[in-house]
């Protein structure tokens, strides 16, 4: 198409979309409910044919209100137990909300309406299509079909949280999953009332901090010594080869997607809080081994954990910042010698064989 020719494409006007709603005190019933089996990530899940149009041409003559409304959520294979459960979800403060930002994350108060659980908080990620952008951010001529964008998201992470609580992996590198629940919100278009369904997953609250806040801070916090980060460091990696060993890789193990849970302050006056727990959070670009396509099951199943250092001899952290020593930027060599420190003689017990000849970086 010659460049004079070519027009960018932006979100028409769309006067009846709802403000964005979650905000502190939002309060709703939620349901259990069966996610879809994953799909919707190249390479890793199939791809699929939503029971609605989704090419360009009809995406761009739509509101985002009407997509929402004429595109309900897909429903998965599985039947859900009878009756399932409800519960009141009652929003106590934002961690990520934005219009625009795809899913939302809150923290908040659960309250299981079977007449003895007591409420507890947790971490609700929403999959609310109403409130992912419309517009491609890689490529702004073209829209986004947010219904299945949402479903996708939805039935990837909820496979990924299932997985690792059958496999026991929650409660430690990641955090407790309570479950896929939806709800729904009423709507108006075109001067008609509709309840519209919107997906969620509950989750542990990890009252922390973001490791990619301290990873890019020259001076950390007391009792940071550099010691201590390579433990918890060598924790997470271990972690990673764990989640490998039971079938799953998150794929994205950045400073980002790791909260750190810290000590309780202490009593005694002038004693440093250290990291008592790191978590893996994120798992949307996760894929969990035995639902995935044919090149992902090609592994070779071992009683124990692939060694880290197996999984982590060419990979750089130079991402984890000053979290790692200053010698490690740019100097595989020297990653590579802590890793065999901290993972060699009698340290592999607790992981299979390393499977192949590891060789030093050059110097």
């Amino acid at each position: 198409m010659p460049l004079s020719n070519f027009q960018f494409w932006s979100p028409p006007e769309d006067p009846e979309r709802p403000v964005l709603p979650y905000t502190s005190a939002f309060t709703v019933t939620i349901t259990e409910h069966v996610a879809p089996r994953p799909f919707g990530l190249p390479s890793v899940y199939p791809l699929i044919e939503p029971p609605y149009d989704t090419s360009d041409e009809h995406l761009k003559t739509l509101t985002l209100t009407r997509l929402i409304v004429t595109c309900p959520p897909i429903e998965g294979d599985a039947i859900a137990k009878k009756p399932p459960a409800t519960a009141i979800l009652k929003i106590d403060g934002p961690i990520a909300v934005k219009d625009g930002r795809g899913p939302q994350l809150v923290v908040c108060t659960i309250t299981l309406q079977d007449g003895d659980s007591k409420p507890f908080q947790a971490t609700a990620k929403i999959f609310d299509p109403l409130y992912y952008s419309f517009e491609n951010e890689n490529a702004p001529h073209r829209p986004v079909a947010t219904t299945l964008k949402a479903d996708s998201d939805y039935s990837i992470e909820a496979a990924a949280y299932d997985h690792l609580q059958k496999r026991g992996q929650t409660g430690a590198f990641a955090p407790e999953y309570y479950g896929s629940w939806t709800f729904t919100l009423p709507i108006r278009h075109r001067g008609a009332q509709y309840e519209r369904q919107i997906r969620l997953v509950l989750l542990e609250y990890i009252d922390g901090v973001c490791m990619r806040d301290l990873c890019y801070q020259k001076s950390l916090p007391p009792g940071f010594t550099e010691e201590h980060r390579l433990d918890v460091l060598a924790n997470i990696l271990d972690g990673a080869a764990r989640m490998d060993h039971s079938g799953i890789n998150q794929r994205d193990l950045v400073p980002r997607n790791i909260m750190l849970k810290l000590e309780p302050e202490a009593e005694e006056a002038g004693r440093p809080r250290v990291v008592q727990r790191a978590v893996l959070i994120d798992y949307n670009i996760s894929v969990v081994y035995h639902l995935s396509p044919e090149e992902w099951k090609c592994r070779e199943a071992t009683k124990l954990p692939v060694n880290p250092m197996d999984l982590f001899w060419n990979m750089s952290l130079d991402d984890f910042g000053h979290w790692v020593p200053e010698g490690w930027q740019g100097n595989g060599r020297a990653q590579q010698k802590w890793l065999m420190g901290r993972f060699r003689g009698p340290n592999a017990f607790a992981y299979a064989p390393v499977s192949r000849e590891l060789k030093l970086d050059d110097p």
